[in-house]
């Protein structure tokens, strides 16, 4: 603790020309500083929207300085602290600048002679300093404002530390022991109290300084928070921001060479938060503390990390009463560049410097680096000689020391959304820009696309600037001959998304519609928006030229816009007639039922136009008269409610209307519904039945409206207009409403509708004739045809091919027998058979079996794998007798018989001999037949007499080569010149025949002239090498010249080559693997063994008996999992430990040594050539 009395003696500054720096010297005409300047309207009305609640101040003089071509960052020279800050080092000696700090109100600085220099936020010097009593301390090495700006601390190189009064700089207090003797000050931090602050050294200290004063006597105290032994602190920071929130609590974030540590120094010191950092030794840790929005509140985050690390860590409270802090690890993420220091630039952007000397804005959210700013040339100040202690004789770590070398601490400082950076000559400012300056700056670049995009993100809650951006804009598509796409398109979209309508038909048109190239853009644009749904109304000037240029370019892209665009600013007499010129019917039915209200005009406009090649009109009329019917508006929206049943009423009353408006002599009754039908009756019935699950056909009343309607349906489709299938068609519709009792018919309409469905005399599509059986069936269920006996409803199903209805009489009539032949009659159901025979199989009075063998021949050609599956489960004992079935008819016999093959099922010989005889009428690949005849299924010689009927030669010398006749075999190959089979059976031969006879074989075939016309003699001999002796393969060719053979004996040489190659390489291969065996076993049996416990592990009794005789007892076995046991306790010949079974390295002691006996190698025969090339 330390006390020093307040007028103790301190000159700050002197009128001698040769002393200390002279305020009245640095004056404004000296620096030449810029004048004020009254600001324009334009400014004026921008500050008036700029945001509230900015705790940043501003440094002023800002026009005065370099502008750099970014937009988020501002960056600038401050001209009047640089030039101060070099003229006291010129005229007072006060050296280079080492430490910069700011508040709210000034900006400190110190210098390497120890000088402190204020200025505020001018850039005017209020005092420089200089304190005699500590003039031998070095250089200034840390500072720090207090909350209100009214105090200061300074430390220096050699760990004096003075506390400075911030408005005139006299000296308060000084502080010459504060912390461990003979180390540098690193770091001074204030707390939320301006009566505490934190002091870090150079042996990794920190220690609280708290300043209180007694009977008018200033004085301090000092407290070691943290000590360097147990882990060096390279930066700390006091959380200031949140105290409000935090209450009695003063958190701290300390950063050492190993982990980040979160504590609290009051109340009470407490750990809250660790977390290791990553290795890097030539890093150093990077704190930063701001509050932030996460979720609806603000809270302190902490931002950390080290090296390429990045970290955020948040502080919540918790707890009844939410006196409990509890820190979570929000977010980590990797950098692609190495941090030397971080700072919070507002709350929602983080300033990066990497160890290029680039700064990053990061915007914290996405991550994403939105500008980066080159601060190489500016000389950014290090601190390292301070980390390493070079005033006090070093004494720090090798591992303090090398971290430090980009240290930067004090060469930073921020606040709010500035950021001041010390180079060796100037003081550089980065500033992060409002809202206002960026639009102001990008327009002023003439980056038009840029701003006016940053204007249709946040300008919704501030007009008159946006406005006042569009102006400027447009004035300056005045002074150039073309607006660039981009920025067009970023003013409309501006004007779109902020509703500024007006200036995007009027002065943003009035200016580019002289310009064809303009106009083309311009369309292109707003038509994307206006389908896009973010542009519904245009002037009507504006929306004339556009109809009129879609007309021309792309009608479909004008029937969407028409679809989306207002009513009201359409000019209905202009786009009605391109809209039925062009055929555009979904248009021209909106605008009409919109605007007129008549639903029935397009049915009544249309109706000369609707034919059944007229697919675009049909489907359109289709599709509109069943939305009308369903209260759906058309081709998107709705009815409104209260119009709902005079539209549906209005459709219905056209549809059934017996002659057109201006119906001439000719027409036939009920036009409209009439055209419908014809263009397509099962979609326009689809539509009729939709319609009657409506309210209006419910009732009484409505059921006389169905029965009406269906009643002119039959008037109206009827021969010769309407084919049978239209007519059967309508019959299926009359038959569905009958059966779910929404309508009445009498007994002739029914007749007739029956009629219908039975009497065709044309083909029907599968479609139809399916709706038409279920149709029938579902009369059947509902009784309908109570009327029609058995016998009737029979012949009526057979005649017209309905097997359903067929079958559903004889199940009524109990007569199974004939079931089965209704699926196999039924080409949509003759899949299902097996599903069937399958179901009732076991259903002894359904006969089954019977059925099964009466239409055998039918279900295999249909599905044979399903039918060997039912002779395989339930018939397994009948496989002669279904065989027998089909057997006359070669392509169902083939399928048959190749199926029970592969299901594995035994055969009779007769049956495989067969399926052999089928297989060689058939001209498969010869591989097939021989792989049938090595399955063994057919006798060996009636498969002969069945191979060489069909000159099957090679299935023939297979059977031979199976008797065992491989000479005959042989020859019968040659005979046909089959070479490669030939030498195939020669190889199989070797493995069955005697050497001799093996060689004789091979020298029939060498020898016969047939073999070399499909082979090589090259390839002869190098098959029959490793079985014939070489001497008879060279008298083969003793005869032939030495062009003839040579071919044959630099393949032999190439061979022989190849084969040493392998050879070597293989002994290699071999004599590394040994060696590398060897190895590992010196090295394992080189290492000790050691046992888990003195005892054997199968006894339990000591392993070492001192007072026992025999020396045979002491003997003991120590295996390499540790275990040991007595010798006398195991067996000799254990590989595996005895107590846990693994496999482990034995050592007995007592062991002898076993001796090498050398090993005799005994020649063996060898079937290839050797090393030297001999065979």
């Amino acid at each position: 603790m330390g006390s020093e009395v307040e007028d103790l003696p301190f000159t700050s500054i002197e009128d001698s020309d040769d002393s200390l720096l002279d305020i009245k010297e640095l004056n404004d005409a000296e620096f030449d500083l810029p004048s004020t300047t009254l600001p324009s309207l334009e400014s004026i009305l921008w500050d008036m929207e700029s945001e509230e609640g900015s705790d940043n101040q501003s440094i002023h003089s800002l026009q005065s300085l370099t502008m750099k071509l970014k937009s988020m960052l501002y960056h600038c020279i401050l001209n009047g602290i640089s030039t101060q800050v070099t003229s006291a080092a010129e005229r007072v000696g006060a050296g280079l600048p080492t430490v910069i700090t700011n508040s709210s109100k000034y900006v400190a600085i110190g210098t390497s002679h120890g000088y402190a220099l204020a200025f505020d936020s001018e850039q005017k010097l209020c005092w420089c300093s200089h304190d005699e009593i500590s003039v031998d301390q070095g250089a200034i090495s840390a500072m720090a404002f207090n909350g209100d700006s009214t105090r200061l601390l300074i430390g220096f190189e050699r760990g004096y530390i003075l506390m400075l009064d911030a408005i005139n700089g006299d000296v308060l207090r000084r502080l010459p022991d504060a912390h461990a003797p003979q180390t540098a000050v690193l770091q001074l931090r204030f707390t939320a109290s301006n009566n505490l602050a934190l002091v870090g050294d150079s042996s990794g200290c920190v220690f609280s300084l708290n300043f209180v004063r007694r009977l008018g006597v200033r004085s301090w105290d000092s407290k070691c928070l943290f000590s360097g032994a147990r882990g060096e602190v390279c930066c700390f920071e006091p959380l200031v921001l949140a105290q409000e929130m935090l209450g009695q609590h003063y958190i701290v974030a300390l950063a050492t060479l190993s982990k980040v540590i979160i504590i609290t120094i009051k109340p009470r010191l407490k750990v809250l938060f660790s977390q290791q950092l990553p290795r890097l030794p030539s890093c150093l840790p990077l704190l930063s503390w701001q509050m932030v929005l996460v979720g609806k509140t603000h809270q302190p985050v902490l931002a950390w990390g080290r090296g390429s690390d990045l970290n955020y860590t948040r502080i919540i409270r918790t707890g009844i009463n939410r006196n409990k802090l509890r820190l979570t690890l929000l977010r980590h993420v990797q950098l692609p560049f190495t941090m030397i220091a971080i700072h919070w630039v507002g709350n929602r952007h983080l300033a990066i410097m990497d160890t290029s000397e680039n700064l990053r804005l990061i915007e914290v959210r996405s991550q994403k680096e939105l500008e980066m700013l080159e601060l190489a040339n500016a000389g950014l100040v290090y601190n390292s000689a301070h980390f390493k202690a070079l005033a006090v004789g070093g004494g720090v770590s090798e591992a303090f020391a090398l971290a430090g070398e980009r240290a930067c601490y004090n060469s930073l400082s921020c606040r709010g959304d500035q950021l001041l950076i010390l180079g060796t000559k100037a003081v550089h400012l980065v500033k992060l820009r409002t809202w206002h300056e960026r639009l102001l700056y990008l327009s002023d670049q003439g980056r038009w696309a840029e701003a006016l995009n940053l204007a249709a993100e946040e300008g919704s809650n501030r007009e008159k600037s946006t406005v006042l951006l569009l102006d400027k804009y447009i004035n300056s598509l005045k002074h150039s001959y073309v607006a660039d796409r981009e920025s067009l398109t970023a003013a409309i979209n501006c004007c779109i998304k902020l509703n500024k309508i007006d200036i995007l038909c009027t002065e943003l048109w009035d200016r580019i519609s002289t310009d064809p190239y303009e106009k083309d853009v311009y369309y292109l644009l707003i038509t994307e928006c206006i389908i896009g749904g973010s542009l519904t109304f245009l002037q009507p000037s504006v929306t004339q030229s556009l109809v009129a240029y879609l007309e021309q370019k792309d009608i479909e892209l004008l029937s969407a816009v028409l679809l989306s665009l207002d009513l009201i600013c359409l000019d209905l007499h202009q786009v009605l007639s391109i809209c039925k010129k062009r055929k555009l019917y979904d248009a021209w039915i909106h605008i009409t039922t919109k605007t007129i209200g008549d639903y029935t005009c397009p049915l009544t406009e249309f109706l000369h136009e609707l034919t059944p090649e007229n697919h675009s009109l049909g489907n359109t009329i289709i599709v509109y008269v069943s939305a009308c019917l369903g209260g759906l508006g058309y081709p998107k929206g709705i009815i409104p409610h209260e119009e709902v049943s005079r539209v549906k009423f209005d459709i219905l009353r056209c549809l059934q209307a017996v002659h057109s408006v201006n119906a001439k002599e000719n027409e036939q009754s009920y036009p409209y519904l009439r055209a419908l039908l014809k263009y397509n009756i099962r979609e326009c019935l689809n539509v009729i039945k939709l319609a009657f699950t409506e309210n209006e056909f419910s009732g009484e009343m409505g059921l006389l409206q169905r029965q009406r309607l269906v009643e002119i349906l039959i008037q109206i489709v009827g021969p010769p207009e309407f084919n049978e299938c239209q007519i059967t068609i309508l019959a299926c519709f009359i038959a569905k409403l009958v059966t779910s009792n929404n309508l009445k018919v009498d007994e002739p309409t029914l007749n007739s509708v029956i009629k219908s469905l039975t009497e065709t005399k044309h083909e029907l599509s599968n479609r139809d004739h399916s709706e038409r059986e279920q149709a029938c069936l579902d009369l059947l269920h509902e009784n309908k045809l109570g009327h029609l006996t058995n016998d009737e409803l029979l012949k009526i199903a057979l005649e017209s091919r309905c097997y359903k209805v067929a079958e559903f009489v004889y199940e009524s009539q109990k007569d199974y027998s004939n079931i089965l032949s209704c699926y196999l009659n039924d080409q949509l159901r003759k899949g299902d058979v097996f599903n069937y025979i399958l179901t009732h199989i076991r259903v002894s009075h359904r006969k089954i079996r019977q059925q099964f063998l009466a239409h055998f021949k039918e279900l295999v050609a249909i599905d044979v794998r399903k039918c060997v599956d039912i002779i395989i489960e339930h018939f397994p004992n009948s496989v002669e007798e279904y065989f027998a079935l089909i057997k006359s008819d070669d392509d169902v016999s083939f399928l048959f018989l190749s199926e029970l093959v592969v299901s594995d099922i035994k055969m009779i010989p007769e049956m495989a001999e067969w399926h052999l005889e089928l297989l060689c009428k058939i001209p498969e690949d010869i591989k097939v037949v021989k792989n049938y005849l090595r399955m063994g299924l057919c006798r060996i010689e009636q498969a002969l007499e069945i191979t060489k009927k069909y000159d099957k030669h090679e299935a023939t010398s297979l059977l031979l080569e199976q008797m065992g006749e491989f000479k005959v075999a042989l020859d019968l190959l040659l005979e046909h010149g089959l070479t490669e089979s030939a030498v195939d059976l020669c190889v199989r031969g070797a493995d069955h025949l005697s050497a001799e006879e093996s060689q004789k074989l091979w020298l029939s075939l060498l020898k016969h002239p047939q073999s070399s016309k499909k082979l090589s003699l090259r390839e002869l001999i190098h098959s029959a090498a490793p079985h014939v002796p070489p001497t008879q393969l060279f008298e083969l060719v003793s005869d032939a010249n030495f062009g003839d053979i040579k071919g044959l004996l630099q393949g032999m040489l190439a061979d022989c080559r190849h084969d040493i190659e392998v050879y070597n390489t293989t002994l290699k291969l071999l004599g590394r693997d040994y060696h590398q065996s060897l190895a590992k076993s010196i090295s394992l049996s080189g290492k000790g063994l050691s046992i888990q416990k003195l005892q054997c592990s199968t006894c339990q009794s000591p392993l070492y008996l001192p007072f026992v005789p025999n020396a045979d007892e002491q003997k003991v076995s120590v295996w390499g999992c540790g275990h040991a046991f007595h010798f006398n306790c195991i067996s000799t010949e254990e590989t595996t430990c005895p107590f846990c079974r693994c496999e482990a390295t034995r050592w007995n002691p007592n062991e002898p040594k076993k001796t090498k006996t050398k090993k005799t190698s005994v020649p063996h025969k060898q079937a290839r050539p050797n090393v030297e090339g001999h065979f």
